[in-house]
């Protein structure tokens, strides 16, 4: 299992302290974009790889359309243990890395990776007891309104909301830290 949540209402430390880095990274995030956080740090990109050709030909497309700028981070954590992350597009860009290696670290970080829907929701868990301790100022209605669905849904995977798309344009892809040549 890639994280280990107890199924208690003390936040872990090292989950909390991801959660604190990213709402502090992205303050014009909402509850959505968190879970997102959550959920890939546990289920990882699997999701996303139907086909390696048809994956490879989106990023590629994706590659081409974003600018480079060196102004974010190239690599950033989405699981406590640092184990997976995020290589930013446009960092990546700016510093002439190699598109056909990033495609086949993504493809081999693509596998299984143990995580649960029922991880995924002690993890939010996690995160909705903070919320309510007034840990994280996220607004609580709008916390419980995306538990209350995301219980009905099985939490499934989710897209950025449109609030932080518009403010930060992620473009990015999901790397396990040992196929990651690019971090210092």
């Amino acid at each position: 299992m890639l994280v280990t949540v107890e199924h208690d209402h003390t936040p872990p430390l090292a989950l909390a302290q991801l959660i604190d880095h990213h709402c502090q990274r992205y303050p014009a995030g909402e509850p959505r974009d968190v879970y997102k956080l959550l959920y890939q740090g546990l289920r990882g990109p699997e999701h996303l790889i139907a086909s390696p050709a048809d994956f490879a030909a989106h990023l590629q497309a994706e590659y081409e359309a974003v600018a480079p700028d060196d102004g974010e981070p190239l690599w950033e954590v989405v699981r406590p243990d640092g184990r997976l992350g995020r290589v930013h597009l446009r960092p990546f860009k700016a510093r002439f890395g190699d598109l056909a290696a990033l495609t086949r670290a993504c493809l081999a970080t693509a596998g299984p990776t143990g995580g649960t829907p029922e991880d995924v929701r002690a993890a939010w868990a996690v995160f909705v007891t903070g919320c309510r301790a007034g840990r994280w100022t996220l607004a609580l209605p709008a916390v419980l309104d995306l538990t209350r669905w995301l219980t009905e849904h099985a939490y499934p995977a989710v897209h950025h909301s449109e609030s932080y798309r518009a403010v930060y344009h992620p473009a990015y892809r999901l790397v396990g830290r040992e196929w990651n040549p690019w971090l210092e």
